[in-house]
């Protein structure tokens, strides 16, 4: 039962339900990794109208920071279009590009930029994924503490009707994702 909130109950306010949000997947890696594969997404079709993805990852690699990009059903063609603003808490950046083969999503923490246990983290919202009369549109905010301490904010599209049905996510330059980062697929189901 709701308490009643004051000025907000006499004016008819309802408190929105709980549980919008359902997990549906998780992968916790306990092995260095390339990537992770969200499959057989078709399946929550029917009930949920946007996907949201929860990471807390680092990379093995030593080289500079990167961020963890998307491609959607395989697509490795140059059909992704992406947006980004980043601040690195002196300047403040800019970028955007077309004919991509990915979608930026969050940042990672690097073993030689970062302290040990740091992980990049961020949320990327998969908006309208199984509409197939339009493309579907990304936006992503992540961050992370390292000599190269970051929030950013990304958008994307992927110029492709076609309903998601899998979602791979890995490095943007060629490395692996280290044991302990998790990535937690979510569904928001349909009003």
């Amino acid at each position: 039962m709701p308490i009643p909130l004051g000025i907000l109950a006499a004016a008819g306010f309802i408190a929105p339900s709980g549980g919008s949000y359902d997990l549906l997947s998780t992968t916790i890696l306990t092995s260095n990794q390339a990537s992770v594969t969200f499959a057989s997404l078709g399946t929550y079709a029917a009930d949920y109208q946007h996907l949201q993805i929860r990471t807390t990852c680092r990379i093995a690699a030593s080289n500079a920071p990167m961020d963890i990009v998307l491609q959607f059903n395989g697509d490795t063609s140059s059909s992704y279009s992406l947006h980004l603003l980043v601040g690195t808490g002196s300047a403040v950046l800019s970028f955007a590009g077309i004919n991509q083969t990915f979608i930026k999503g969050p940042c990672i923490a690097s073993n030689s930029l970062a302290a040990d246990g740091n992980f990049g983290a961020g949320v990327t919202d998969i908006l309208d994924a199984f509409n197939s009369s339009k493309f579907t549109t990304t936006r992503s905010l992540t961050g992370k503490t390292e000599t190269a301490a970051e929030i950013q904010l990304f958008s994307g599209s992927w110029r492709n009707t076609s309903s998601i049905s899998s979602i791979r996510l890995f490095p943007e330059q060629a490395t692996t994702l280290v044991t302990g980062s998790r990535f937690s697929l979510y569904g928001l189901r349909k009003v």
